[in-house]
């Protein structure tokens, strides 16, 4: 009988197996750690990011450079105003729109004693308060021109170019309203003992409504009535287009104005009361200002007003200055609160920003009411507003423009 040489203990394949089983192991524990790794690093990188974010909206710049000057002219009564990242050039011969290197965009010459521009997205009005013309541009440049054959109080401009005008004469007031073309849409006409006196109009971005507020004489005593008309299909169900409509005793109101679609704030010598409606709007929300208001300035759904600041409240961590500023969302909820000893002239809003400043003095802070920026200049400022780019800003002077970047 032949001999049987016993060559394996085991069946081969068992050793193959136990081999291809101790090989998986390795490379599982090879991509968990290495896909440990990567999430460490990915999450030590967020961290940082983070960390960065929350160090650069809180940071406070103490110095700026500046990264590019142009230089211009203009006369001595010159105004300036930012207009969709651009700037507004305008003075009693003539309007121009400017960009980033002082090219012109457009331009329109005129004779206007008293100039003043009201803007709505890309739409711009240009009126000689107590005159006789109004100028619409769109941002290619001059859409119409509006006479009128009274005197000019107050314009308010829509997205789409619609224009409506407040005229005073001696003893009755008109509201007009046009469209782009020029063409008269609709006429109201105002006297004190009807209606009431009207002081301020605004219209709705999409040019549908209109918001008039009306002094009126109650009892002895001035009162204020806020009237909504609706120029689209829902107002011809009421008559004169008037859908609402409500009577403020004892109050001023001397501003409408919408910040929304469909929002539109008055601001009173004691509130700011806000409406929402779509088509007819209701007053929604009231916020009490207790302090005298000094100054009102608006932009992106948000509204803020500037009173005297109240220093009787001992309270170790409460702000100290002269002037307290206060800027609300569209709903009326406050999300900003400042105080400050800086003799502004000016105050605004430029994109997430809230800049003051005076002739040679500027503030700016960001939407959270951290000071980003406090400091002086040699010339005099006309403008100052938001640049494109991380922490940049345009100064505006009469004789060059210049682009900084704090730091």
């Amino acid at each position: 009988m032949a001999n049987i040489t016993k060559l394996y203990d085991t069946p081969p394949y068992q050793e193959q197996d136990s081999d291809s089983k101790d090989y998986k192991k390795k490379l599982l524990r090879h991509r968990a750690g290495k896909g440990a790794k990567y999430l460490i690093g990915a999450v030590v990188v967020l961290c940082g990011c983070l960390v960065f974010n929350v160090w650069s909206r809180n940071k406070t710049y103490t110095t700026y450079e500046t990264a590019a000057t142009v230089e211009h002219s203009s006369t001595v009564n010159t105004l300036y105003t930012e207009y969709n990242g651009k700037l507004l050039k305008y003075s009693r011969d003539g309007i121009s729109c400017i960009g980033s290197n002082n090219e012109v965009i457009w331009s329109q010459t005129y004779n206007m004693q008293n100039p003043m521009v009201d803007i709505c997205q890309s739409a711009v009005a240009v009126a000689d308060q107590q005159g006789n013309t109004v100028y619409v541009f769109d941002a290619q440049g001059a859409v119409t021109e509006i006479s009128t054959l009274l005197p000019i109080q107050q314009i308010s401009v829509s997205a789409q170019g619609v224009t409506a005008i407040l005229l005073n004469d001696s003893t009755v007031s008109w509201i007009y309203l046009y469209d782009k073309e020029g063409n008269k849409l609709a006429e109201s006409r105002c006297s004190l003992d009807e209606t009431g006196q009207p002081i301020s109009i605004g219209i709705s971005p999409d040019g549908a409504k209109l918001a008039v507020s009306y002094l009126q004489v109650q009892e002895g005593a001035a009162a204020s009535c806020v009237v909504f008309y609706n120029f689209g299909s829902v107002g011809s169900n009421f008559v004169d287009k008037i859908v609402s409509s409500k009577v403020y005793a004892d109050t001023v109101i001397p501003r409408v104005k919408y910040i929304g679609k469909s929002t539109c704030a008055a601001i009173s010598d004691q509130s700011i009361i806000y409406y929402e409606g779509a088509e007819i709007p209701e007053e929604k929300n009231t916020v009490t200002v207790d302090s005298k208001i000094e100054s009102i300035f608006w932009g992106d759904g948000r509204i803020g007003i500037v009173t005297l600041g109240d220093d009787t409240i001992e309270e170790a961590e409460e702000e100290t200055g002269r002037y307290q500023v206060d800027l609300y969302d569209a709903s009326g909820r406050q999300i900003l609160f400042r105080k400050t000893d800086l003799e502004y002239s000016q105050v605004k809003l430029s994109g997430k920003y809230l800049i003051l400043y005076n002739e040679n003095e500027c503030e700016i802070y960001s939407e959270k009411g951290v000071l980003k920026y406090k400091g002086s200049f040699d010339s005099v400022i006309a403008d100052l507003y938001k640049g494109n780019g991380r922490n940049k800003f345009v100064l505006v002077f009469s004789d060059r423009t210049e682009t900084i970047r704090l730091r």
